[in-house]
């Protein structure tokens, strides 16, 4: 049985996919942009520092994390009924597990952190409230990456070309992320003679290394899996 190398997408799901390809590259710029800006200090230019007060807004925060999940549903959801064309009932649902997953973990880190009361119950309300939803985000990213691994094994098992390797990189990245930042904690904590300039530069790497293999590569190759049909 010749194993598909490639799914069969019509021209209007090839231009959706590729507007959303676009946007999750931009948003995901924009987020990496933010996570090292952080928040306006002296030390930054005008530009940075305009940046970092933009993006410490709440609401541009949420609005930056719903568009991104978006994309990626989009693209997950072309995913899916090409699944469930093809008769994988299993990895069909595990694409929707983790189309749920995502959404509630951006809906958990999306939700406000202070909460109306009387103020001498408010930080135990508060502290409690934040200690349940660490542990509840916590659990779920586990639940997605052990569904994720699960579906990528399928992928790679069922199909070939590029959607084979679309599904290695779903259980591979996640293997090289984890060393690359074991690597970064053991000379963090081991190596001695590591000026605080060089661990950071080491930082800034591992993080760098950690979005391309975790955010970006696997959901190029997702597009990369698809072709418009003639």
């Amino acid at each position: 049985m010749i194993k598909l190398k490639k799914f069969p997408v019509s021209g209007a799901q090839g231009e959706v996919l590729n507007w959303s390809m676009g946007l999750f590259l931009a948003f995901s710029a924009v987020n990496l942009a933010d996570h090292w800006t952080s928040s306006p200090n002296e030390g930054q230019s005008m530009f940075t520092e305009a940046f970092a007060s933009l993006q410490s807004n709440n609401g541009i925060q949420i609005a930056e994390a719903v568009l991104l999940l978006s994309t990626k549903l989009v693209m997950w959801e072309i995913l899916r009924r090409n699944l469930k064309k093809n008769s994988h009932f299993f990895l069909q649902l595990s694409v929707i597990i983790l189309m749920v997953l995502n959404t509630i973990l951006t809906v958990a880190t999306c939700l406000p952190t202070i909460h109306t009361g009387a103020e001498g119950s408010m930080m135990i309300e508060v502290g409690e409230t934040s200690r349940l939803l660490s542990h509840f985000v916590a659990s779920c990213y586990t639940v997605a990456t052990l569904v994720q691994i699960g579906l990528g094994i399928g992928l790679f098992r069922k199909f070939a070309g590029m959607i084979r390797c679309y599904g290695a990189s779903l259980f591979l990245c996640p293997l090289l992320s984890t060393l690359c930042s074991m690597s970064y904690y053991y000379i963090y904590n081991n190596v001695g003679g590591v000026s605080m300039t060089d661990i950071i530069t080491y930082g800034t790497i591992a993080t760098l290394i950690s979005f391309v293999l975790t955010e970006l590569l696997p959901f190029i190759l997702l597009r990369k899996s698809m072709t418009t049909e003639d």
